[in-house]
C-alpha cells in the first residue's frame, strides 16, 4: 500500500482564493484541478473519473465552473 502523503492545493474559485489539505499517494497537476473542483462545490465535474480525461479536457471543464489558478505542493510530515 502506498504511503499517504499530505498537499496543499490552492486555486481560485469565482475570484475568491481557496486552499485545503488533500491526503494522497501521489499528485499531479491534474488530479489537483479535480480535487479543487470538488472542493470548490463545482459539481460538473463529481463523479467523473480523471482516467476518463486528458488533462487538458479537465482543466477546461474547471474552468468553465469558475476554478482558476490551481497549484498544489507537499505539506512537510
Amino acid at each position: 500500500m502506498a504511503r499517504l502523503r499530505h498537499f496543499l492545493i490552492q486555486y481560485r474559485y469565482k475570484g475568491e482564493s481557496r486552499s485545503f489539505a488533500q491526503k494522497d499517494s501521489r499528485m499531479s497537476a491534474t488530479d489537483a484541478w479535480y480535487y479543487a473542483s470538488l472542493h470548490s462545490g463545482a459539481n460538473r465535474l463529481y463523479g467523473i473519473s480523471l482516467n476518463q480525461h486528458s488533462p487538458q479536457a479537465m482543466r477546461m471543464q474547471a474552468q468553465q465552473c469558475g476554478v482558476t489558478e490551481v497549484g498544489f505542493h507537499e505539506l512537510p510530515s
